[in-house]
């Protein structure tokens, strides 16, 4: 049994050596009609919120994958707590590559988010997965990095 548990214990430490992803900064084509996509749905978004209509956004996602999922809850849960955020300075939107050849988006901005008649302001970071369809940009996901 000693040596099972040994056994176990190196191979998910093995397991836990993968090589993290490292993105950088790239350089691509698509990169301006990416940034208008991006500013599109920011908008769009807003609208949503404001409407608590997540049906506003959905031309956006690509339909039925987890983030499309994901997004839909977490509009659900800023509707129902009554959470507004609004995107106000756009600090950065760059195009990344990591060592895989995997790309995504790097958008940080400053959100006010107005809660119970309070107003607060965050700079926050979202990583936008994006894919073509046909000649429409779509989201797959988002990866989000709140300060």
């Amino acid at each position: 049994m000693g040596r099972f548990m040994g056994f176990l214990f190196i191979l998910a430490a093995l397991a836990g050596c993968g090589d993290d992803e490292e993105w950088a900064e790239a350089e691509r084509e698509s990169a301006e009609a990416e940034k208008e996509f991006i500013e599109n749905y920011f908008t769009a978004w807003e609208e949503s919120l404001e409407y608590q209509n997540f049906s506003m956004v959905e031309p956006y996602f690509v339909i039925n994958t987890h983030g499309y999922h994901t997004e839909r809850r977490h509009h659900q849960q800023l509707v129902s707590s009554r959470k507004m955020e609004e995107i106000g300075t756009v600090n950065e939107i760059t195009p990344q590559e990591n060592q895989y050849g995997d790309e995504r988006m790097k958008v940080e901005a400053e959100f006010s988010i107005q809660e119970r008649g309070e107003i607060s302001s965050e700079t926050r970071t979202r990583y936008f997965y994006l894919m073509q369809d046909n000649d429409d940009w779509k989201v797959d996901a988002i990866g989000r990095e709140d300060s």
